[in-house]
């Protein structure tokens, strides 16, 4: 059986391919193949970290706007502006 540390993670518009010779892995994009990134696994750890954190704040973002925009239909002021769209 092979290693799976060893295997293509594809996540859909990028992978990430392990590199034999050093233990770096490097991302390509579907969208853009010559842009290519090589980091540790650590550093992809980290980036996924962010993602997911930025991903956090969105939520939030959006749940305080989608409240706004209830909190504004049971008011029926038709002027009001919406401050987290």
């Amino acid at each position: 059986m092979s290693d799976p540390r060893a295997q293509r993670i594809d996540v859909g518009p990028f992978q990430l391919d392990p590199d034999a010779e050093s233990p770096t892995w490097t991302a390509t994009g579907s969208r853009a193949p010559d842009g290519a990134v090589s980091g540790g696994w650590s550093d992809w750890v980290a980036f996924a970290q962010r993602v997911l954190q930025v991903d956090g704040l969105w939520r939030d973002r959006e749940a305080r706007g989608d409240a706004w925009d209830q909190g504004h239909a049971a008011s029926g002021e038709p002027d009001a502006v919406n401050p987290y769209r």
